[in-house]
């Protein structure tokens, strides 16, 4: 019961194109009109919380309030069923090694100026920050999303985040020095002068061969990191 309560609200907040800081009706509303218990309605506003598509602000003047479901959201449900399923971290390397120089050629052929300059201002953030590996993973992240955004597709670029967010490794215990970081660097230069340039076969190569030295990478560097299944909580917050 909770479960179709919650999917009647998501059909409220979608039917009636409701932006992210709505307020939505009072919890007693919601239960005259949905007939239900305040334990049931609670228990359908805590699913969706959880979600990311709706925060619970506290207080007399609270409820809940239109939210934006971001890729840290579907990265959770993701490494939910990954960890069940037994999914290994390879796996995920391997996705990532077969979609993202696919993203990389269908943003040669579609970016536009502002996204090429989303791309250039990733490469530029890494540059800056090559002595601050927080920092500059967090601008490699940009740029591998910025890339996806180039291709066109709001759900590729949404995966992508997502299969980052899963497969960073940080918290488990891989790290990036400087010199692996100036290779990076130096890689998705590459990518970017081919999408700049149009070239979708130069930038599907280019994108390649970064994948794979990644994997590579992880492989020789981590090798008990490639190897263990997924943990959903080991995805980066």
């Amino acid at each position: 019961m909770s479960l179709t309560i919650a999917q009647r609200i998501v059909d409220d907040i979608t039917e009636d194109d409701l932006e992210p800081g709505t307020k939505l009706a009072s919890e007693r509303d919601m239960m005259a009109r949905f007939e239900t218990g305040r334990g049931t309605l609670r228990e359908a506003l805590r699913f969706l919380e959880m979600n990311g598509v709706i925060r619970v602000k506290a207080g007399p003047h609270g409820g809940p309030i239109v939210s934006e479901p971001d890729a840290h959201d579907l990265a959770g449900v993701l490494g939910l069923f990954l960890q069940l399923k037994g999914m290994p971290f390879k796996a995920l390397v391997s996705a990532r090694e077969v979609l993202e120089p696919e993203l990389a050629a269908l943003a040669a052929e579609a970016a536009d100026k502002d996204m090429l300059a989303d791309i250039a201002d990733s490469i530029a953030g890494m540059r800056e920050f090559l002595d601050d590996e927080h920092n500059f993973l967090a601008e490699n992240d940009r740029f591998h999303v910025a890339v996806a955004a180039a291709a066109g597709n709001q759900l590729f670029a949404l995966l992508i985040t997502s299969l980052h967010l899963i497969t960073d490794g940080m918290p488990l215990g891989v790290s990036y020095p400087p010199a692996r970081r100036n290779a990076v660097l130096q890689a998705h230069e590459a990518v970017y002068e081919a999408i700049n340039n149009g070239d979708v076969e130069g930038a599907r190569w280019a994108m390649r061969r970064h994948m794979r030295e990644f994997r590579r990478y992880i492989v020789e560097k981590f090798p008990m990191v490639y190897e263990r299944p997924v943990r959903w909580r080991d995805i980066s917050p």
